[in-house]
């Protein structure tokens, strides 16, 4: 056994899927912070007056149940054009000075939309595990935002 000799092993590696991450289609190309120019990039993008009246007003009208409500007003606004994260919304928010009984807030954004369940457009929420209760408060903001109906209505068009 003297001339024992040590067997070297070789591996070898064999990957049958792509390494990376594949984008097939980029919607928007915005860089920038400036609230103008991001005003500018997306003309559709509602002033922060527009958002906080269209917040009091869905508050209103009862169609608010808790902070989670927040990442329903997230996500309106990011399929306005919104392209910041959920901590420099909710710093925002507190910004707007809104008198109101639900805190906006990282969890409050964050949770609800990494659960998936506020993906693509709200017709789709409630089969991905939504309440029923996000999907109103979502069409609301949306009509809302869209000046398609009045303060005094909006309660009647999405009973």
């Amino acid at each position: 056994m003297e001339n024992e000799q040590k067997i070297q092993k070789t591996v070898h590696y064999h990957f049958n899927a792509p390494i990376g991450q594949y984008i097939e289609h980029v919607e928007n190309n915005y860089f920038g912070n400036d609230p103008i120019d991001q005003q500018k990039a997306f003309p559709q993008l509602p002033s922060e007056e527009q958002m906080k009246k269209a917040v009091t007003t869905t508050m209103s009208q009862g169609l608010w149940w808790s902070n989670r409500a927040w990442a329903v007003v997230y996500r309106v606004y990011q399929m306005k054009g919104y392209m910041k994260g959920y901590t420099q919304f909710a710093r925002e928010v507190k910004g707007w000075e809104m008198n109101t009984d639900f805190e906006c807030n990282y969890d409050a954004i964050q949770k609800p939309i990494s659960s998936g369940v506020f993906s693509g457009m709200p017709d789709q929420w409630e089969e991905q595990g939504a309440q029923k209760q996000a999907v109103k408060l979502a069409y609301a903001l949306l009509e809302y935002l869209d000046n398609k109906i009045e303060d005094s209505k909006l309660s009647k068009k999405i009973s």
